[in-house]
């Protein structure tokens, strides 16, 4: 059975639901939440790269959404301006550990194209242990990448966010956007053509 409550707003748009929980129905809140907690929690883990670590961080970040909800004027959409704190508190977490954030692949790994290019249309049994091996080929990359690039890079090809939508979370212009993905791109090509030659030769 559904859930009542989660129903009668199925219909509503985000900034419908943020004026009611202004207005004081809190609980209309958890509708929001239940809306976007996949894609929060996804780009949260692609930035930190911990379950348990992933989880707190997207909890932390709806918290902030509700208490500074009355700052959210509604000059971009909710999701974005959610997905701005979702990734603020990456970069504080980060920063407050001193550590540079892991990004896995696991579960966006059927969006990249390079290790089916990497090694064709093989059907030999192996494909799939070498397929992971290219995987963590990748996630040594990423994570040999810059923080800036590293970020615009998870939100525009894991995420598959829009231009737009990183400028609004990012707070830079899209010509910044555009500039560090391709610097980010091309960095990344570098890092990993060495990487993939090692591999080949070990």
């Amino acid at each position: 059975m559904r859930d009542s409550k989660s129903s009668n707003f199925s219909h509503i748009e985000d900034i419908q639901i943020v004026a009611r929980v202004l207005e004081g129905n809190t609980e209309a809140f958890s509708v929001l939440v239940k809306r976007h907690h996949e894609r929060v929690y996804n780009t949260v883990y692609s930035l930190i790269g911990d379950l348990d670590e992933s989880d707190d961080l997207a909890q932390e970040a709806f918290l902030k959404a509700f208490h500074a909800l009355k700052r959210f004027r509604g000059q971009s959409l909710f999701s974005t301006w959610l997905h701005r704190i979702a990734v603020n508190c990456c970069l504080d977490h980060l920063k407050s550990k001193h550590r540079r954030s892991f990004v896995s692949l696991d579960e966006h790994g059927e969006n990249w194209d390079a290790p089916r290019i990497w090694m064709g249309q093989s059907k030999d049994a192996d494909v799939g242990v070498e397929r992971r091996e290219l995987q963590e080929i990748l996630e040594c990359a990423l994570n040999d990448l810059s923080e800036e690039y590293r970020v615009t890079f998870v939100l525009r090809e894991i995420e598959g966010l829009a231009y737009e939508e990183i400028a609004e979370i990012l707070k830079c212009s899209i010509g910044t956007v555009k500039s560090r993905l391709f610097r980010g791109r091309t960095k990344l090509r570098e890092i990993l053509q060495v990487q993939y030659d090692n591999w080949i030769e070990a």
